[in-house]
């Protein structure tokens, strides 16, 4: 399913509702912290969800605060609860099982008036490193507050812990100046005096308080506010997160649903993590700056907000979020790169190395990860199960599961079942049975080909077993058949120990192989892989050979090592010296440690299979020579003696780097060799060993044939499911404007430099995004299809973008020549040839004396920041994200001219349509005056001219979370009025009327950047809905009056009232007055409506502007208005514009 398909979807999605959050809890919290003593203060009110009122309540709270008022009668509790905290990031269990928490019961009120509760201690439990967390590298605290941050979440207890209640909250917390604290939700992390303040209005199920010290960096991502907070500022550090939180939020808004925050912010901690909370991600300060966790991790963390902090986990039924998250996010990423299959088969590898039938456990119980073993079951084995569950359904119905499963549990807990029921309505297929074989059962299947043979007659027939112990598993399982024309492929059903099956190929088969693509979950067969450190870190038992006559510090170096990787009881060593070992036992893997290591020796001369050798001073893996003396180098081979166990030599470049060494291999379980440099050793070489013998591939050639080895791979490359977007940038439209609306360029006004200038700088960019012009360049002299004079006045590189044609403005005497700017992003489907979808903006102004100027202003620039280098911005940024793209429609932006002359260049391009004819255009999107949002709504003006529009808008509304106004009529208010005349359905984007309007004072320092993202973010899902739309949109302007005839005289006179064009109904609204204008100094109000000057009616803008051109300065008018429903007269004295 294409991204625009998705967009759709969502857009249907979001206009259904989400879940009640009338029963939830609710907590108001004032809190104060003093790191200095490490003490928490707070008062918190707690309001219970409805069924609990009248009833006994229990909660948890941390030990060490100390209750100091209650509104209510508590009782302490002794003996363990049922039940403490668990959350995605960790659980309350070590907090209960160390005495840490208190366990308290009272009765709720049974007016379901509220709890409060005043109480303080100091929170610092310390840090510990998990037994098996070796490879991970982190620390974790149940809590703590210090001079350098603070960390507190729902396993601290810090506040008062219900059980498994979703709540809302709002929460006070003052802490030292300078800091900036950072909770789920919207709010601000800190004042100048230190107050943070937070709340959310949807459910979350946990509560946290962390930063410190920080510096804060922001950017709009359509309606979201992406935040950084540093620990030190570091702008290009910020940059580079703040880019990748736009694309991934649009990634992920676009195939999930709308995101459920108004933020998210990357938070730097003061010591390593890598945790996911609603609305942020709380990393550590060398995490951070890895460049590779920009694509890994932190992908993830953003997720982590639909999936475990959007919809929550009932951990009661297990963990699904986890390898959700982690098939959408790591697996996604890889799938992008085309190394799909080369993840899915280290995720198999981790689930082989790993778990053993003492470590594993059906999904149903899993809660969270705390061992390698874990890991490879609650992440691994739940991502192959999710992606087994797309091969079921298909790309397109998978997406849709996963949409209606983000509705219908948004703001809930949900289970496997509820995933695999929503996914089966969007398949129409019953799923339960699939998920229940793959969450309530643990193992794997273990899949083998036997009596494979090709037949005379082409057909290749065998068996296919299932040898693990156990009830077979249902599975379809992918079969390919390699020939000598290429690949083909077919499915058995497997639901038996073996199963027949046979399949003629049209070409003489060379190979079979089965689940080349690692696409089921299943237990890998160890010739499936090479010979890697998982394979040596998995092991319960392993045996570790040491060197006799090395030296005592070096012997001690070596037993470090071993210490730590055995640190929690992960792995127990067997310690030997070389000479104490006379034949290596083939049970178990085998590290021999040091270069004068007599099994070294022996064990790595050389080996034809992977391709190394052993030189006197060197190890030559392939095509790599690895010296030993400024090398630190491992390298892992089958055992000798048992082809299911490995053998890994290590040699150190000095005692120094052996710390570094333990700490960091853990890492690297996927290879085969590495080699390090330095004493704290950095990476510098790493590779795996190639396989050829997988038990799972047939070799079907006749044996005198097989000399030359089978080709692999050729697979082809499979669509991602999702791909990161472009995103729009504020400082790249700021640039824009900033030079549009530069005094150099005159105010653009007709017939000036700067307006010629700016159409070359609408080209350039044009020609940047690599759109394509309506004009290829010609020779010079020489026709250009477009009439002798297209490249007049137009630099080389814009000569083949340009639309030229002339004006006369009233009493000229000559005409001006004037150029609309056109590039092309042509069509990919070839059913759409001759129709394209336009996307407009005026790029002229009134410079010094155009048309609207006021008297008392000639002579000055009028900028036309708002009007309109914002609407050009926002075309051109839109121009720049679709480069290197496609929509099945073409997409022609066109930038015109004499808009304020009179729409004078759309007028000329509707009668001189490229790069189709008018009959082609099914669709126009205008920008015009959309740089001053603010918070307030979009209005989409012209929505009646199709029936469509309304619910084009109020769906982009819903799933971007930006508000969108729809506004029928006001067609005359920009360049759309002259497609709506050609019978052309056309809207304009609009961000309201201002003072600032028509005058010297539009500048570009005016301008919310913010709100362009915003305005972009729509334009972009209007264009991808009309660019790919199957039929053209359903034209209502049929029913709309023709526009009367106006005057194109200029205007003398000010009225002072700024129109609102949301208004619907007769006369002009007024949005606001002008200070000291007409109206404002004849009473005129914001709100009033104007109904007539004179008893002439006033029908609409158009109207109203062409009836002042009828008025000399100092005239009085009788203008009848309606005020709060009343009729009222005022006369108005109009001055001089």
């Amino acid at each position: 399913m294409s991204r625009r398909a998705r967009s759709i979807w969502v857009w249907a999605l979001a206009l259904l509702p989400i879940a009640s959050v009338a029963d939830v809890a609710h907590y108001s919290i004032r809190a104060a912290l003093e790191p200095a003593v490490g003490e928490l203060t707070a008062t918190v009110q707690v309001q219970w969800p409805r069924e609990q009122a009248g009833k006994p309540v229990e909660f948890l709270l941390a030990a060490p605060l100390q209750i100091t008022s209650a509104s209510v009668e508590l009782v302490k509790q002794t003996g363990a609860p049922a039940q403490g905290f668990q959350g995605i990031n960790g659980s309350a269990t070590a907090m209960l099982e160390r005495g840490r928490a208190q366990r308290y019961r009272m009765v709720a009120p049974a007016d379901g008036s509220p709890l409060t509760l005043s109480y303080r201690g100091k929170l610092d439990f310390g840090f510990e490193t998990p037994g098996q967390e070796y490879a991970r590298g982190f620390s974790e605290t149940a809590g703590v507050i210090r001079n350098d941050g603070v960390y507190l979440a729902g396993s601290t207890l810090w506040y008062p812990y219900l059980g498994e209640v979703l709540f809302t909250f709002d929460l006070s917390v003052d802490a030292p100046a300078g800091w900036q604290l950072i909770s789920p939700g919207t709010g601000s992390a800190g004042d100048t005096s230190g107050r943070a303040q937070w709340r959310v209005s949807t459910p979350v199920d946990e509560l946290h308080i962390v930063g410190g010290p920080l510096h804060r960096r922001t950017r709009q991502a359509g309606a979201v506010t992406a935040e950084v907070y540093l620990r030190k500022d570091d702008p290009a550090l910020a940059a580079k997160y703040l880019e990748a939180t736009a694309r991934n939020l649009e990634m992920y808004r676009t195939l999930i649903g709308p995101y459920p925050y108004d933020k998210f912010a990357l938070v730097e901690n003061f010591w390593e993590t890598g945790y996911g909370m609603p609305s942020f991600t709380l990393l550590g300060p060398q995490i951070i700056r890895f460049p590779f966790i920009l694509t890994s991790s932190y992908p993830h963390e953003v997720l982590h907000n639909w999936w475990g902090n959007g919809v929550f986990v009932d951990y009661a039924s297990g963990n699904w979020c986890e390898g959700l998250t982690a098939y959408l996010a790591d697996h996604l990423y890889k799938e992008q790169s085309g190394s799909g299959a080369e993840y899915r088969r280290d995720t198999l590898k981790k689930y082989r190395d790993f778990v053993r039938e003492a470590h594993d456990f059906p999904l149903t119980e899993f809660r969270s990860r705390h061992s390698p073993a874990t890991e490879a079951v609650g992440y691994g084995k739940a991502l192959m199960t999710f992606h087994m569950l797309r091969q079921r359904v298909g790309d397109a119905a998978y997406v849709r599961g996963l949409q209606r499963f983000y509705r219908e549990q948004r703001g809930k807990r949900a289970s496997f079942t509820d995933l695999a029921r929503a996914h089966g309505a969007a398949a129409a297929v019953d799923l339960d049975a699939f998920m229940r074989q793959w969450t309530t059962r643990e193992g794997a299947p273990e899949l083998r080909l036997r009596n494979v043979q090709r037949m005379p007659d082409g057909r290749v027939v065998g068996e296919l077993q299932q040898v693990q112990s156990g009830v077979p598993f249902a599975l379809d399982v992918p079969m390919v058949v390699r020939t000598t024309q290429g690949l083909e492929s077919f499915t058995v059903q497997s639901v038996a120990g073996s199963t027949s099956f046979e399949f003629t190929p049209k070409a003489p088969a060379l190979a079979l192989e089965a689940d080349p693509q690692f696409d089921l979950f299943r237990l890998l067969h160890a010739r499936e892989t090479a010979p890697s450190l998982g394979q040596m870190f998995g092991e319960p038992q392993v045996l570790a050979v040491l060197p006799a006559t090395a030296p005592a510090a070096e012997l001690t170096a070596y037993r470090k090592m071993l210490e730590f990787w055995g640190g929690g009881g992960a792995q127990q060593f067997e310690i030997v010296t070389d000479r104490q070992v006379e034949q290596l036992p083939a049970d178990r893997p085998v590290w021999l440690f040091g270069r004068g290591n007599d099994w070294a020796e022996r064990s790595y001369g050389a080996d034809a299979a992977p391709g190394f050798r052993r030189e006197s001073d060197a190890l030559v893996l392939g095509a790599t020579r690895l010296a030993f003396a400024d090398r630190s180098l491992v390298v892992v081979r089958r055992h000798p003696r048992n082809e299911l166990k490995v053998m890994g030599w290590i040699t150190l470049e000095s005692l120094a780097a052996a710390d570094g060494l333990a700490r960091k291999l853990p890492h690297y379980g996927k290879y085969s060799w590495l080699g390090f440099s330095g004493t704290e050793p950095t990476n510098t070489d790493k590779g795996e060993w190639s396989t050829g013998d997988s038990p799972l591939r047939v070799d079907l050639r006749p044996i005198a044939e097989r000399g030359d080895a089978l080709p692999a791979g050729g697979y082809g490359r499979r669509a991602a499911l999702a791909r990161l977007p472009a995103v729009f940038d504020a400082q790249s439209m700021q640039r824009d404007i900033e030079w549009l609306a530069d005094p150099a360029r005159e105010g653009r006004g007709p017939g000036t430099a700067g307006l010629a200038a700016a159409a070359d700088y609408v080209a350039e960019v044009f020609k940047q995004a690599k759109l394509k012009p309506v004009v290829e360049p010609v020779a010079t002299g020489a026709g250009t299809g477009m009439g002798a004079g297209a490249a007049a006045g137009a630099s080389a590189g814009a000569a083949g973008y340009v639309q030229p044609f002339a004006f006369t403005p009233p009493g000229a005497r000559v005409p001006i020549e004037l150029r609309n700017i056109i590039g092309v992003l042509p069509g990919t489907d070839p059913r759409f040839a001759g129709e394209a979808v336009l996307v407009t903006a005026h790029y002229d102004h009134l410079g010094r004396s155009g048309p609207g100027v006021r008297m008392s202003e000639v002579g000055r620039v009028h900028p036309g920041a708002d009007d309109n280098a914002s609407g050009v911005a926002v075309m051109l940024e839109i121009a720049r994200a679709a480069a290197g793209t496609g929509f099945p429609r073409t997409v022609v932006f066109v930038a015109f001219s004499g808009e304020e002359s009179g729409l004078q260049g759309s007028k000329h391009f509707v009668a001189n349509a490229v790069p189709v004819p008018v009959s082609g255009i099914r669709s126009v999107l205008n920008l015009d005056t959309v740089g001053r949002l603010r918070d307030g709504e979009l209005s989409a003006l012209a929505t009646d001219t199709a029936s469509e529009w309304q619910h084009v808008f109020r769906g982009i509304g819903f799933s971007t979370g930006i508000a969108v106004r729809n506004i029928p009529g006001a067609g005359q208010s920009s360049d759309q009025q002259s497609f709506i005349e050609k019978g052309i359905p056309a809207v304009q984007l609009f961000t309201g009327a201002h003072l600032d309007y028509h005058r010297p004072s539009d500048t570009a320092d005016r301008i919310d950047l913010d709100g362009l993202v915003k305005v972009a973010t729509v334009a972009r899902e209007a264009l991808e809905y009309l660019a790919q739309r199957p039929t053209p949109l359903t034209a209502t302007i049929a029913n709309v009056a023709a526009p009367a005839a106006v005057s194109t005289a200029p205007r003398k006179v000010s009225f002072g009232l700024v129109p609102d064009y949301a208004h619907q109904g007769e006369g002009v609204k007024a949005e606001s007055v002008v200070p000291d204008s007409p109206a404002a100094r004849a009473g005129v109000r914001a709100g009033d409506v104007l109904l007539s000057l004179d008893g002439k009616p006033v029908n609409g803008l158009a109207a109203f502007a062409d009836a002042l051109k009828a008025y000399p300065v100092g005239a009085r008018v009788r203008t009848q208005l309606r005020r709060d429903g009343q009729p009222l007269t005022l006369d108005v004295v109009l001055q001089e514009r």
